[in-house]
């Protein structure tokens, strides 16, 4: 059976990957179908650590309030002396921090991918949109203008099969990708052979182990077990390195069990069911590009390494971050094609420094070294940024030449703020008119994948009016406008018609903009939550503009 009538956009794989790139889209209007070849997906608890950078993100989304309702936080990890009881000792796994005004999530939360995806796919059913599970990727061609793709789904014995028309296809199918295979893409790194490190995965039904910390006993790269609590009453997550045969482990229930009680050597304990067993062996590898045509990849089919550090399903949902407005902008007619080159020129360096991070942290872990469980710092992916993109610009701090001149993982670390970094949160800004806001908002309640947002700081009143106007000429909803006044501010002389004005009551937004009182500045916030310009005028304004809505770039 044929499908003749297009789908904007076809998503391969419903992992976070895929529902975070699927619920971005249908928010911005975007049609898409997502499939999953797996009738019965059940990752478990793998993908259990969110990072605060990807909390940020799920704010945007507005799906944070349901995974902070269900999210574990604040563990340390305790390790046991042999016999299985008295504590060896206690170690911070990471330090818990106090949110600033500029980062209100500082801390990682645990939860359970099961549950992250569960989360994302009733937002995206709110939204009209739906999963089909069972359904397979099994072959595309490519062509200037659509891709053509064959599925096939599973009914009992019987198979059917159809051709869809799309205009994007995106492959966030794995590690083991189907879309990056017939891509014929590089996927190079280091590949692990059979003899070396291996370990089960999987859950566990535990009565009587304490919640309050992660459990280990014995050197987890010889012979240990390590075990954690999840948000499931009851259950832990395991990752056992057994003495050998662990591959029998996964389809002996009793084996299993018999080998957690002669590792933890405690009958206090009672193992009950098991669930999503895996065996993990550590491969380090990535793509040299995360596109072909009109075919792209994202998340594990882009990048596979260890679990150290908890950077893969964050860095996925990045990847799916960065790509969605881009797509939704040229499906909306807004933008060139040529737009989805930066996605590329954006992600790989972020994601190189990324591997480097989980390997050094993996190597050390392997080494039983105490560093090897240190966590916090860059790895909460708060100062990911894209200094050296084509598309940003920046009139305050000469752009990065390539990412070779900062550290795409560690902005901030300079006390600056520029063109490519996160944009900070600001909290106890007080709306002028009326009927703006009950109260104070802060700039993550403006902050959307839908819409880019301009920040203007201390603009004249002539000035502020030529800009609006400019403004208005952008395609209607793309853009929204704030008007910041510094603290101590009343009865503000307010120009034009921009969509929200504030006096900035805590001076959050003045400093964490790093924005003189007296030097007028205007700020541009991405959709992917990502400053895209810092301008000191209309002419930077526009010359970001005319990069990313380059369609209708002669007409502005």
């Amino acid at each position: 059976m044929n499908n003749t009538s297009p789908v904007p956009i076809l998503i391969a794989g419903a992992g976070p990957t895929g529902l975070i790139l699927a619920l971005t889209l249908l928010q911005n209007g975007i049609q898409v179908r997502i499939i999953d070849k797996d009738a019965n997906r059940d990752p478990g608890q793998r993908g259990s650590g969110l990072q605060p950078r990807t909390l940020e993100l799920f704010r945007f989304l507005g799906v944070l309030d349901d995974v902070l309702a269900k999210a574990l936080s604040g563990f340390q990890r305790r390790q046991y002396k042999p016999g299985g009881v008295e504590t060896l000792k206690i170690t911070t796994i990471a330090p818990i921090e106090d949110p600033t005004p500029s980062t209100p999530y500082m801390n990682a939360k645990m939860l359970g991918q099961y549950n992250t995806e569960a989360i994302l796919r009733s937002h995206i059913e709110r939204l009209g949109g739906s999963v089909e599970y069972g359904t397979e990727l099994r072959s595309f061609v490519q062509y200037h203008d659509r891709v053509e793709a064959l599925l096939a789904t599973k009914n009992g014995e019987a198979e059917k099969t159809e051709t869809v028309v799309t205009h994007w296809l995106v492959g966030s199918d794995g590690g083991r990708s189907a879309v990056r295979k017939q891509l014929n893409l590089s996927f190079v790194g280091e590949t692990r052979t059979e003899g070396q490190w291996k370990a089960v995965l999987g859950l566990v039904e535990t009565q009587g182990l304490g919640t309050d910390y992660w459990h280990q006993w014995g050197d987890i790269n010889t012979a240990g077990l390590a075990m954690m609590p999840t948000e499931r009453p009851g259950w832990f997550s395991f990752m056992f390195k057994a003495a050998a045969d662990e591959d029998k482990l996964l389809v002996n229930r009793n084996a299993l069990v018999e080998a957690l009680y002669k590792q933890v050597e405690r009958k206090d304990l009672v193992f009950g069911q098991v669930e999503a067993l895996s065996l993990y062996r550590p491969n380090v590898c990535m793509v040299d590009k995360f596109s072909e045509g009109r075919v792209f990849i994202a998340g594990d089919a882009a990048h596979i390494h260890s679990p150290a550090g908890g950077q893969g399903l964050n860095s996925g949902t990045q990847d799916s971050f960065n790509l969605a407005w881009k797509l939704s902008l040229i499906e909306k007619g807004l933008a060139s094609p040529s737009l989805l080159a930066t996605y590329t020129e954006e992600r790989l360096p972020v994601i190189a420094a990324m591997l480097q991070k989980s390997t050094k942290l993996f190597n050390a872990m392997q080494k039983n070294a105490e560093e090897g469980w240190k966590r916090g710092g860059d790895l909460r992916m708060l100062g990911i940024n894209y200094r050296w993109s084509s598309i940003v610009v920046d009139e305050r701090t000469p752009k990065a030449e390539s990412p070779n001149d900062v550290n795409p993982y560690g902005s901030g670390n300079d006390s600056e703020l520029r063109a490519g970094d996160r944009a900070p949160e600001a909290p106890d800004l007080v709306p002028v008119r009326t009927g703006e806001a009950d109260g104070a908002t802060s700039l993550f309640n403006v902050f959307r994948p839908t819409h880019h947002t301009v920040l203007l700081f201390n603009l004249p009143a002539e000035e502020t009016e030529q800009l609006l106007q400019a403004v208005q000429k952008y395609p209607a909803g793309s853009v929204k406008t704030v008007l910041v006044f510094p603290q101590g501010t009343f009865d503000p002389h307010v120009a034009g018609q921009p969509d929200l004005v504030v006096v900035d009551k805590g001076s959050h937004a003045y400093a964490g903009y790093l924005v003189s009182p007296e030097k007028p500045t205007i700020v541009i916030v991405r959709p992917d939550g990502a400053i895209g310009g810092i301008a000191y005028g209309l002419k930077g304004l526009d010359n970001y503009f005319r990069g990313v809505f380059s369609v209708i770039g002669e007409a502005l």
